[in-house]
């Protein structure tokens, strides 16, 4: 114990006559090394901000500096600095973009989650989907849909042993029905998704990896991509699984993924919440990667204002979720103009 004051004497005059060379010199070299890797406008989750100019200041707060070329010319450099470093240090690849069975992802701007039972969607007395009439709707209403999300799982899911996949099997008509159901979406040119679950733990088991038994059942029904409930990124597992089945899947997570996943997951939601700011911000997915579609999903909200000014201005998606687990938040005919 009496050798401590001793030893820690020692080792700073150590430190003194070795290290603080060293330190000074990286001290006085940092910034330079330092500026490679920063930027004035990180994002702030999946929302990269605007030029500091445009947010009016008090003079508490130290006065307001109208916007220039030169700050816009200045921030629009460092943004693609930042992505262009972004790219190098997660090895990106785009390749997977280039596809010709997934290009359509970067088409598809408007595409709803609706649930199974929706009442255009099936006639119970004919025993028939009835997809046309479906489609006929919401064109009539805001335009039509690129894409849809069929849902067909939770919450009944849970009532019985039946998995994720045995709820589409049990659709009505069975695997044949829902093979033709999505035959005539494609006659519409809509594209077909259906969700995955991971956290589907408690039921039936598949009998094999879920990646695989994804990969088999999708590409059984002919569906188009998978939306992976609660995964911040779709792990790479099952876009492999799917190659590996001759029938390639588009695969959109409803968290974000990292930025390295964008190269597998081609589709993303973007959940903003509260970050519907006064000056719009750049989505970083569609900034590092502008063939990535961004679907905005702000499920509860009335107002879709917000949503669909930050869709247009990031040239993005947007879920048009109506039918909320039996719940009905419409879409009003202002916001469907």
């Amino acid at each position: 114990m009496h050798s401590t004051p001793r030893f820690s004497k020692m080792w700073l005059n150590l430190c003194r006559r070795s290290a603080l060379p060293a330190m000074t010199a990286l001290t006085l070299t940092a910034p330079r090394l330092g500026f490679a890797q920063d930027s004035r406008y990180s994002p702030d989750n999946q929302l990269i901000p605007a030029p500091s100019c445009l947010t009016l200041k008090g003079a508490w707060e130290g006065g307001y500096t109208a916007c220039t070329n030169a700050t816009h010319d200045e921030w629009l450099r460092d943004i693609r600095h930042w992505r262009d470093e972004r790219r190098i240090r997660i090895g990106y690849s785009g390749a997977r973009y280039a596809m010709p069975a997934l290009t359509w992802t970067q088409s598809s701007f408007i595409q709803p989650q609706m649930m199974a039972q929706d009442r255009y969607f099936y006639d119970p007395v004919a025993g028939r989907y009835t997809v046309d009439r479906y489609l006929d709707d919401l064109e009539k209403r805001y335009g039509g849909i690129d894409s849809v999300l069929i849902w067909p799982t939770y919450p009944n899911m849970g009532i019985d042993n039946r998995n994720q996949h045995d709820m589409i099997r049990a659709m009505p008509g069975g695997i044949a029905g829902v093979k033709q159901m999505i035959a005539d979406f494609h006659r519409r040119h809509v594209r077909v998704l259906f969700p995955m679950m991971m956290w589907d733990q408690g039921t039936r088991d598949p009998g094999l990896p879920w990646p695989q038994a994804i990969a088999e059942l999708m590409r059984e029904i002919g569906a188009d991509g998978i939306n992976g409930d609660t995964q911040d990124g779709v792990p790479v597992a099952f876009t492999l699984a799917a190659d590996q089945s001759g029938h390639a899947l588009a695969f959109e997570p409803e968290g974000s993924p990292s930025d390295e996943a964008l190269a597998w997951n081609l589709m993303t939601w973007g959940q903003y919440g509260g970050q519907y700011g006064f000056i719009p911000g750049v989505d970083r997915f569609r900034w590092l990667e502008p063939r990535h579609m961004v679907n905005i999903s702000d499920r509860w909200n009335r107002d879709k204002v917000n949503n669909l000014q930050y869709a247009f201005f990031n040239g993005e998606g947007w879920e048009s979720w109506e039918n909320i687990w039996g719940i009905w938040n419409g879409i009003t005919p202002r916001d469907g103009e």
